[in-house]
Formats: structure tokens, C-alpha cells, sequence
């Protein structure tokens, strides 16, 4: 979508000398800039929440007026959870190795845009 909406901006830059390398850095910068705040965030949030599972639990059971762990419907007295490192490691580096890879297709796209093309149909 950042390719479709800036392709008049890609034109300008073309026509001014901008190499088609330069352009593709550009979009795949701004990919994962997204990618890695988004990573960042979801990691703090998704950590934060296992840490405190149990008293969200509590919280939750609190508002409803319902117990949050029925233990004779789910066989369970509490939310087993168990943080490890290398998880969410391993998941944050898939995460940004897989938006790395769907950076890349848009940003060759913005970089083999014709500027003649983009300017005529803005």
C-alpha cells in the first residue's frame, strides 16, 4: 500500500537521479522499521501478559462475577504458563526474517516503477 500511495513521490525521485537501488533501500528500510517496532511491541505486550496471567485471570473473574478457572468444566485450577528466552528469541527473529521477506517484494516493485508511467496516471 506504501508503494501505491507514494508512486508519484518514487517518479520524483527517479526523475532527479535517484538510482533504483536507492529506492529499494528506502522501502525496505521502512519496512522493517514497521517490522521491528511492531516485533518490539508485540513481544512487551505478549510477555507482560504471560507474566501476569494470573491476575488478569483474577481481574476478569472480578468484573464478570464468574470464577475465570473452573476447574471441574477444564480440569485446571490456574493458566499454566512458562516464559522461556529462547522462544521469544526465536520468535521475534522469525518474525522479522519473515518481514524482511515480504519487504522485499514491494520494495523491488517501488524500484522498477517507470516514473513516466507513475507521474502520468497521478
Amino acid at each position: 500500500m506504501l508503494v501505491q500511495d507514494k508512486s508519484s513521490d518514487i517518479a520524483v525521485l527517479r526523475t532527479m537521479g535517484a538510482s533504483r537501488g536507492a529506492v529499494m533501500r528506502v522501502f525496505l528500510i521502512a519496512g522493517m522499521i514497521i517490522g521491528c517496532v511492531g516485533t518490539v511491541i508485540g513481544s512487551l505486550i505478549g510477555v507482560l501478559f504471560c507474566a501476569n496471567v494470573e491476575n488478569i485471570g483474577r481481574g476478569l473473574s472480578s468484573l464478570s462475577a464468574t470464577s475465570g478457572f473452573n476447574s471441574t468444566l477444564n480440569f485446571l485450577s490456574n493458566m499454566p504458563v512458562k516464559l522461556d528466552l529462547w522462544q521469544i528469541i526465536g520468535v521475534a527473529v522469525m518474525a522479522l526474517t519473515l518481514t524482511f521477506l515480504a519487504t522485499l517484494y514491494p520494495s523491488w516493485r517501488a524500484a522498477s516503477l517507470d516514473p513516466v508511467e507513475a507521474l502520468r496516471d497521478s
